[in-house]
């Protein structure tokens, strides 16, 4: 699994630089600089205020209607082509407009798309068969068929999804009918599912004619117009496969140069939603007049990155001092504003595997033995930081701070975004990123085992990656539980993350529009999940 080479390119030429600094929306907030983070105050340990929620799902909905959302972060190399997006409003578009055979709805729950149903062909799980529902056309009529999606995972390999496809032998793929497809592996692999669904971003289904310049999907919307970096228009599917679905005749998706700006345009009705917003601004929306904000409880992570492969964090004991020292919810509190979840370490909060004891608090005496028994009582380490994400600043001078208390000193190395993910990312000795959720299994595969395409840690334990393997390999949910408890043990007592906290999801949206819910996924305006907001 190369996805990564020595000039810091992705295999499908696409620069790591762009391809993280632009995933989500670049923190703009005047917290991100501040020093004395921990006399700050918060919105309340919840991250709520009275007025912050969804609003009743009784209200009448109302048919028709122009619907405009804002994101920013994004640019002039936007795109509408389902398998390279890139930014949070690359996603909303191609969302609109395509649409996958599975994925994690705002649950963070597994749920079915295009297909019907994905079952083991053997008891090994070496060939899989994908059942499409019936009776799906593309906007242009097409009926959706096998070949499209037997097309559109060989265009998706060789693009964002090749990681969430590594085991598929996509040369052996075959269409059995105009509904079933074969797909072999080229490895026995038991979470097939999972793994369409937490990658379900870049696996969208696209007709085997397909013309980036001309999409055609099969999602609720069709596309009209694209000005990248600026905005995109679509108008209602008539013929959607889902009765009664969208309830809006137009939706215009605008790109904004800021969170301040995006804020200002949907307080003067510019805008009916916006995602993706700073702790500050959902405390001062949910004061606003004619503005719901919504902070939902997410399972995304902004981890701590420490490189196992390089001192001084080759010692567990230095390792585990680092994680002791923090105090997570003064952390949550003066870092991200109150809207963050307590997290020990361990990612994917909503994965059923997800061992809920391993618990973490701080232990400054813990932490000072353990780094004397290192050698390291008088430890001084550079930590690079940067504005890749609302919070991340914050947090590192919180704990720069923090770290203090235990006789660490933590010299932070404040980067431009651009440099952050250029040609040195994966390299730095301690730094930090961002994640939204994604299951248990599909986050190693996606940040932390050899061949991962976010790997930061550098983890090289045998052991660790023969679990990761049976864990892959394995159909029996028991077994698997099983096995994933043991690499969680030791993610939690060897790996290379701090995670103090899951943060919250933040958008605000007027409140002339409903439909909208909380996702726990992590991803902005309700999981782009367009199709059921409506007007009242």
């Amino acid at each position: 699994m190369d996805r990564l080479t020595g000039s810091g390119l992705l295999s499908d030429g696409m620069s790591v630089g762009r391809r993280q600094f632009l995933r989500g929306a670049v923190a703009t907030s005047a917290i991100a600089g501040a020093g004395g983070l921990l006399a700050a105050c918060s919105s309340g340990s919840d991250g709520t205020s009275a007025k912050t929620g969804v609003p009743d799902a009784a209200q009448t909905r109302r048919r028709g209607g122009s619907l405009k959302l804002g994101l920013s972060g994004g640019s002039s190399d936007d795109t509408m082509d389902p398998h390279a997006g890139v930014v949070y409003i690359d996603y909303a578009r191609i969302n609109s407009v395509y649409q996958p055979l599975v994925f994690l709805n705002n649950q963070a729950e597994i749920q079915y798309g295009l297909a019907e149903k994905i079952e083991p062909r053997d008891k090994k799980a070496t060939e899989w068969l994908i059942h499409l529902r019936q009776g799906i056309k593309f906007h242009d009529g097409k009926p959706f068929t096998a070949d499209d999606v037997i097309f559109s995972l060989a265009r998706a390999q060789k693009n964002n999804a090749a990681a969430a496809l590594a085991t598929v032998d996509a040369k052996g793929l075959k269409a059995l009918d105009a509904n079933t497809v074969l797909v072999p592996m080229t490895s026995p692999f038991g979470r097939l599912v999972e793994q369409l669904a937490a990658f379900f971003f870049d696996l969208y289904m696209a007709p085997v004619s397909f013309d980036p310049s001309k999409p055609n999907g099969t999602g609720p919307f069709v596309f009209q117009s694209f000005t990248p970096g600026a905005r995109s228009v679509f108008t209602r599917n008539k013929n959607y496969w889902k009765s009664g679905l969208p309830y809006v005749d137009t939706l215009e998706i605008i790109d904004f140069s800021d969170n301040v700006s995006l804020q200002n345009a949907l307080v003067t009705d510019v805008v009916q939603g916006a995602g993706a917003l700073d702790p500050q601004q959902i405390a001062a929306l949910s004061s606003t007049k004619g503005v719901t904000a919504v902070a939902a409880k997410a399972g995304g992570f902004l981890p701590f990155t420490m490189r196992l492969d390089q001192a001084p964090f080759t010692d567990v004991r230095v390792r585990q001092a680092m994680r002791l020292l923090v105090d997570r919810q003064q952390m949550i509190d003066s870092a991200l504003g109150g809207y963050a979840t307590l997290a020990s370490d361990v990612f994917s909060p909503y994965d059923p595997d997800f061992d809920k004891s391993l618990q973490r608090h701080v232990d400054i005496p813990q932490a000072k033995f353990l780094l004397k028994q290192a050698g390291q009582s008088d430890l001084t380490v550079q930590m690079t930081t940067s504005a890749i994400a609302s919070g991340t600043i914050a947090m590192a001078t919180v704990l720069s701070e923090q770290a203090r208390a235990a006789g660490v000193t933590i010299k932070l190395n404040q980067v431009d975004p651009g440099t952050f993910f250029g040609d040195s990312y994966l390299s730095w000795n301690f730094s930090q990123d961002y994640y939204p959720y994604l299951p248990y299994l599909s986050q190693l595969a996606y940040s932390i085992v050899p061949g991962s395409p976010f790997n930061e840690c550098h983890l090289k334990d045998a052991q660790y990656l023969s679990l990761y393997q049976q864990a892959n390999e394995t159909s029996s949910v028991p077994l698997r539980k099983e096995i994933e408890s043991k690499l969680q043990e030791y993610d939690f007592n060897n790996g290379g993350y701090i995670i103090p906290a899951f943060s919250d999801s933040l958008d605000a949206y007027s409140d002339k529009i409903i439909g909208y819910s909380p996702a726990k996924v992590g991803e902005p305006l309700s999981n782009f999940d367009f199709e059921h907001f409506s007007f009242v």
